[in-house]
């Protein structure tokens, strides 16, 4: 009686671990892209509140008033549209440059603060946030993600 395995038996093993490492890539990456997806996310939510500070500390300069009607969430009763009297659009870059937001993130070319989507690996600079007044209050709402593609002009 010989010691060993048949080759049948080996290929048999060598296929049940190729379909495990299958599934547990295609896991790791999934997870590693929702991952990703959360910190542009967060990006967002930290340009947006730069905004704020910006509209908080320069209140003379919303004064468009020729304003995009903002769709504003609400949980249950559905989106509702709202179309500010005061606001001023402003990019990434802009509150980057002017020191509202630091990203920590430098533009490899010409050393500039920079701020990456990491998603897409963009420049986020070109992305743009309205800031406008409803209520007495300042708010702001990212208006367009050049950096995933979307034609802000």
């Amino acid at each position: 009686m010989k010691k060993g395995f048949t080759l049948v038996e080996l290929l048999a093993v060598i296929a049940i671990l190729s379909v495990i490492m299958s599934v547990a890539l295609f896991s790791v990456i999934r997870v590693r892209n929702d991952s990703l997806e959360n910190i542009v996310d967060t990006k967002i939510d930290l340009i947006e509140q730069a905004a704020i500070l910006y509209g908080q500390e320069n209140p003379s300069a919303i004064n468009n008033t020729t304003c995009k009607e903002i769709v504003l969430k609400s949980d249950e009763s559905g989106d509702e549209v709202y179309t500010p009297s005061y606001c001023v659009t402003v990019t990434a870059g802009f509150l980057i440059d002017e020191g509202y937001f630091n990203s920590g993130d430098l533009d490899e070319e010409n050393g500039k603060p920079d701020l990456i989507n990491d998603v897409t690996s963009t420049s986020m600079r070109n992305d743009t946030v309205i800031v406008y007044r409803m209520n007495n209050r300042i708010y702001s709402i990212m208006d367009c993600i050049a950096s995933n593609g979307e034609d802000c002009s």
